[in-house]
């Protein structure tokens, strides 16, 4: 959408209303709403006001509970249970936020984003079923539990990549919510804020700092413009089933998608037990590079093997 001085006002000031209304049904604490104030309305622009709907209905939904307790490398998270209710499996979905005092502003509103952009990106065609499964779609992947006893079992291997998308979006979007900044905003409340915000970005462009090892060695795979845009659609509307396939045609080789996926995982478990051990280090180490290699090389082959890049 086209925003500019002679509407940006009138636009936020929809989305202050909104969030008003569910900080005061949720007792939303005054620093948690003036962040929703940036974030909402940024979403929206990132979506487009023709999914507007259900981006309230998200941030409707999806509650944001504070947890007291401190957590130095878990700022937030997207959490959901699964239950029953009158034979059909349902979700109820909330976003826990730890001990945030020490936190910067940027950390706590990059965190409450990436965790909102799972939610969002999650909530189309959210719950499947076989005869002995349940599947609760996050992102790229699922979350598997016993149909009968709604007992957790695994999870699929596509959640590195997920994150790995996910952090691409959360820097778009802080982005838009920086934009902001050009503007001359008249509430008070969300223009201080705002402020405080620029102060710390202070750049051209935000860059997070999740998910950082996996989304350097990602980066020309998410310039790809057959990629992320068929990816990010697929993934937005709840089509996922068709990734691999699709992935793996340009590729030309079957199980190319999983083995990409699988890859991402290896590396993420290789980074906690570098991180984790003293010992080894460097055995760790050359196993973690070997497998980057290996990404590298076939983010290297599908770039080239696309049409459209």
């Amino acid at each position: 959408m086209n925003i500019s001085q002679d509407n940006i006002n009138q636009f936020l000031e929809k989305y202050i209303h909104f969030v008003d209304k569910i900080s005061y049904k949720y007792s939303y604490p005054d620093n948690i709403r003036h962040l929703l104030y940036l974030i909402v309305p940024s979403f929206v622009i990132k979506y487009g006001v023709s999914n507007e709907s259900l981006i309230l209905k998200c941030f409707e939904e999806v509650v944001v509970y504070i947890s007291g307790t401190e957590n130095q490398v878990v700022t937030a998270s997207f959490n959901r249970k699964l239950y029953i209710d009158e034979g059909e499996c349902k979700t109820k979905k909330y976003i826990v936020i730890n001990e945030y005092k020490s936190a910067s502003l940027t950390n706590l509103i990059d965190s409450i984003v990436h965790e909102y952009n799972h939610a969002i990106n999650s909530i189309n065609n959210e719950i499947s079923y076989d005869d002995k499964y349940v599947k609760l779609r996050t992102g790229l992947g699922y979350l598997i539990y016993d149909k009968t006893t709604l007992k957790f079992i695994s999870k699929s291997k596509e959640s590195c990549l997920e994150e790995v998308i996910n952090t691409e979006q959360t820097e778009e979007i802080v982005n838009i919510i920086d934009s902001f900044g050009g503007y001359k905003i008249n509430n008070i409340e969300f223009s201080n804020m705002l402020y405080a915000l620029r102060n710390e970005i202070n750049s051209n462009s935000y860059v997070s700092d999740a998910y950082y090892f996996q989304s350097y060695i990602c980066e020309n795979l998410m310039k790809n413009k057959t990629f992320t845009p068929t990816i990010c659609n697929l993934r937005f509307k709840g089509f996922i089933e068709s990734i691999p396939e699709l992935f793996d045609n340009v590729i030309g080789k079957k199980g190319s998608y999983v083995y990409f996926c699988s890859l991402l995982e290896e590396i993420y478990n290789l980074e906690i037990k570098y991180n984790k051990t003293t010992l080894f280090k460097k055995i760790i180490f050359n196993r973690l590079k070997n497998k980057a290699s290996k990404v590298i090389s076939l983010i290297e082959e599908y770039d080239n093997k696309c049409i459209y890049k």
